[in-house]
């Protein structure tokens, strides 16, 4: 481990984060409220990229690009936070570095988050964004990429479009950092438990407390929405999990291997000990720009 990675472990520990994950349901709803003040849509005012909006089921959808015209292809990235916890704008760099080493457009959905509405609504805004992609891109050439929650999105469009009654054309390529889902069996619960006091930022209760969010009250809720390895991924092009050895989420790591084995798509893992939760969006260290430069090798195929 680098220097500067163990640091920002340190950094991580000292800051306190993961106890809120802990707290109980309302203090944790005062605290998620809380940040999500500072959070939300946000439309860049820089030249770095160029940038457009459109509205897709009532919620905004940031597209950018590196030329005026679309690209060939294109990438579906989504924020994570848990499902309750908005975007900032230190999403914004990762972006452009995404669309100016891969060639492809990006699009970034502010999705509906479960603090005000069902998993089912997220799933059905983000599902319409990756039909006008398809649409505009032609199918094969969208991919897919989140972190966190967003990793569970990616890797839910491929589930979700499998379970409509007439699917497109599944994703070329998906990134999942760190995706996590509701823990659905006792060998889960079991790893994910034995991971948390080596997580510096994700605490295991927050794993129990997500599936009530997610609901937001509704009782009728598809599985892989909840749990993304009981969906069915066939057809996905092929499947790339980035995790550090060392956190909460790679005790589900298991079962989404079981799900694309399942489905007989390929994948890769890459799982590197004492790591923080999403590193490697944070290329700012060794190892977070070493996995980087993987992951936009991937999404570049």
């Amino acid at each position: 481990m680098s220097i500067f990675a163990s640091i920002l472990r340190g950094v991580y520990r000292l800051s306190g984060a993961k106890k809120a994950f802990a707290l109980p349901e309302d203090a944790l709803s005062r605290e998620i409220e809380k940040q999500n003040r500072h959070r939300g849509v946000f439309m860049p005012t820089d030249r770095k990229a160029y940038y457009e909006t459109m509205t897709v089921n009532g919620f905004p959808c940031l597209i950018v690009r590196e030329a005026p015209n679309p690209s060939k292809r294109a990438i579906l990235y989504f924020f994570g936070g848990g499902m309750v916890i908005g975007p900032d704008r230190g999403d914004l760099p990762v972006m452009r570095k995404l669309c100016r080493e891969t060639g492809c457009d990006v699009w970034f959905p502010f999705y509906p988050l479960c603090m005000e509405h069902c998993i089912t609504e997220t799933y059905a805004m983000v599902y319409e964004c990756y039909r006008k992609m398809i649409e505009l891109y032609g199918g094969g050439n969208v991919s897919t990429c989140g972190f966190s929650s967003g990793g569970a999105l990616a890797l839910g469009i491929a589930a979700h479009n499998n379970a409509q009654p007439e699917p497109l054309p599944q994703p070329r390529h998906i990134v999942a950092v760190s995706p996590g889902e509701v823990p659905w069996n006792d060998a889960e619960r079991a790893r994910m438990q034995a991971l948390n006091e080596k997580d510096v930022a994700i605490d295991y209760a927050f794993m129990v407390k997500a599936e009530k969010f997610m609901r937001h009250g509704q009782s009728n809720v598809p599985d892989y929405m909840l749990s993304g390895s009981r969906g069915d991924f066939s057809g996905a092009g092929d499947i790339h999990f980035f995790y550090s050895a060392d956190e909460v989420l790679y005790g589900a790591l298991p079962n989404f291997e079981e799900a694309c084995k399942r489905a007989g798509v390929p994948y890769t893992v890459s799982a590197r000990p004492k790591m923080v939760h999403c590193y490697c969006m944070l290329p700012i260290i060794k190892e977070a720009k070493e996995d980087f430069a993987k992951i936009v090798d991937f999404l570049k195929r």
